[in-house]
């Protein structure tokens, strides 16, 4: 059993309120008018710092660090003379001891630790909350190893021999109660160095844990108005939960484990219950008349986007290509959000649909045979349409053989789980150097046949935009709504011995 320190979070991420994404001053008004219709409980932090010893070991303390930074990296430079090239603000300082009381003594098992104070730099006049450092490569490289090596504690001042002695004696656990897997069950130092006189009792340097396993719980209370975690290719918002040992000893180091805290954002329109949907409507020239419908506006990534397309052709027009495709936009900030860099947009193709042959269209259907419907690449998307309307299931299946439409095609974009290190989370908090936005880009290829035979066909690609929000897969149904009572809870089945069992008459007795 080897000597070290580990961090278990109780839930793999830690949720935020809506409101959170909102400016200060819309914050104060939300919370005045709306405060008593969200959970007034923060959002907390939870989990245990496991210390595993295997022999007797001196500790002074076990702290927790809480640190959320944003940074941005500038290739190019940043100000006129182009040397900084990273820019990194610390958000979140959080700090505290679950191994010490207020008054210096260890912390009995079940007693709650201190709580967590802020450790950010005070602002300075003219300039916001925090203020950016700029570093060169070659110093965030240096300053991760600096954080990987132990840190020694400044030791305080000697205490007077006779003193330290009596604390020793005082706080050793006795052979009666050895240490098990809970925390450590120790006594203050009540004893007089001198007679029988009681003195003050003074904080011990430090306290000695025999060999064996100790779980220290831990709760960390985090404001509202944090930006959720996020990645991208060039900046990130990261939450690093530190613990740190520290021992007293020759020759001997302080144990640190760090692991990542998730914060994801709940979008404003809870996914559990039924939401606005995005509608555009639109006609182009003298070719189509669509409508696109979205239900909703914030997707967790793994799930689906329900589209319903519905196009009317002016004259003679054939659809060619129907092209859904998902666009992030990122942008990058600095020297307090006036400095911004535009990225260029990374794209995905959700659906393509064209026949094999490029000179027949997807609609009208050239060949009005039976199985024209069948063989053609829109028949799912076209039973899905008729499927959601039962009173005119016949009228859609049917339309795609005529020239004058309507067309109606059901679609569920898929927002693929394995894509999730690809495609980023939506993000738009004012505290945050990096702002994420995502449209859904719908491109239909239409081509209008003249009247003319001796005219050439004119051929338009039609672009919809549709702005929608991308979550993390954690703010899915799954994990936001609690499940039935009836389906978790099975029927009950009663046997011919048990004493609630009561069988029914066949048939009703007698007159008598």
């Amino acid at each position: 059993m080897p000597t070290g320190v580990e961090i278990i979070l109780t839930e793999p991420a830690v949720f935020l309120h809506a409101q959170s994404q909102l400016s200060p001053s819309e914050n104060e008004t939300f919370d005045a008018t709306s405060h008593s219709e969200l959970d007034t409980s923060p959002p907390q932090v939870r989990g245990i710092v496991r210390l595993t010893l295997s022999k007797s070991t001196r500790v002074k303390d076990i702290s927790i660090t809480l640190t959320g930074m944003t940074r941005t990296d500038w290739p190019e430079g940043l100000k006129q003379n182009g040397i900084e090239v990273i820019e990194q603000i610390e958000i979140l300082r959080l700090k505290t001891s679950i191994f010490r009381s207020g008054e210096g003594t260890p912390l009995m098992p079940g007693t709650t630790p201190l709580e967590a104070r802020h450790e950010t730099a005070q602002p300075q006049p003219g300039r916001g909350t925090n203020t950016p450092r700029y570093m060169w490569p070659e110093e965030v490289r240096e300053q991760s190893r600096e954080r990987e090596r132990p840190v020694i504690p400044n030791r305080p001042s000697p205490m007077p021999l006779r003193s330290v002695r009596g604390i020793i004696e005082g706080l050793r656990p006795t052979k009666s109660s050895p240490m098990t897997e809970s925390a450590p069950m120790l006594e203050q130092n009540t004893a007089s160095s001198h007679g029988n006189a009681p003195t003050p009792a003074v904080p011990a340097e430090w306290f000695e844990l025999r060999k064996g396993q100790y779980d220290y719980p831990f709760s960390i209370s985090l404001p509202r108005d944090l930006p959720p975690s996020l990645h991208a290719d060039f900046g990130h918002v990261v939450y690093l939960l530190r613990a740190t040992v520290f021992r007293s000893g020759p020759l001997v180091s302080n144990l640190t484990d760090q692991c990542e805290v998730t914060l994801v954002q709940i979008p404003m329109n809870d996914p559990t219950t039924a939401s606005d949907s995005i509608v555009v409507n639109r006609t182009c020239d003298d070719l189509l008349s669509y409508a696109v419908s979205v239900e909703g506006h914030s997707f967790p990534i793994g799930t689906t986007i329900p589209m319903h397309l519905t196009m009317i052709p002016i004259g003679k027009t054939r659809v060619h290509c129907i092209t859904c495709t998902l666009e992030e936009q990122t942008m990058y900030y600095a020297n307090e959000r006036k400095t911004m860099r535009q990225e260029k947009p990374h794209k995905w193709n959700f659906l393509r649909l064209q026949n094999a042959s490029i000179t027949d269209p997807l609609l009208p259907l050239m060949d009005g045979g039976e199985d024209a419907l069948a063989a053609s690449p829109l028949y799912p998307f076209i039973e899905a349409a008729a499927c959601q309307h039962p009173s005119e299931e016949e009228e859609i299946r049917l339309a795609p053989l005529s020239p004058v439409g309507p067309w109606h095609l059901v679609m569920d974009l898929n927002v693929y789980m394995k894509r999730q290190k690809i495609i980023n989370i939506s993000c738009q908090h004012p505290k945050s150097n990096v702002a994420v936005h995502h449209t859904l880009k719908v491109i239909l290829r239409v081509e209008r046949i003249p009247d003319d035979a001796s005219a050439n066909p004119r051929i338009l690609d039609i672009a919809i935009l549709i702005p929608i929000h991308i979550t993390h897969s954690k703010t899915s149904c799954e994990w936001l709504r609690l499940p039935s009572y009836e389906s978790s809870q099975p029927a009950p089945s009663y046997e011919m011995h048990s004493p609630e069992y009561r069988p029914l008459p066949s048939s009703p007795p007698p007159p008598l």
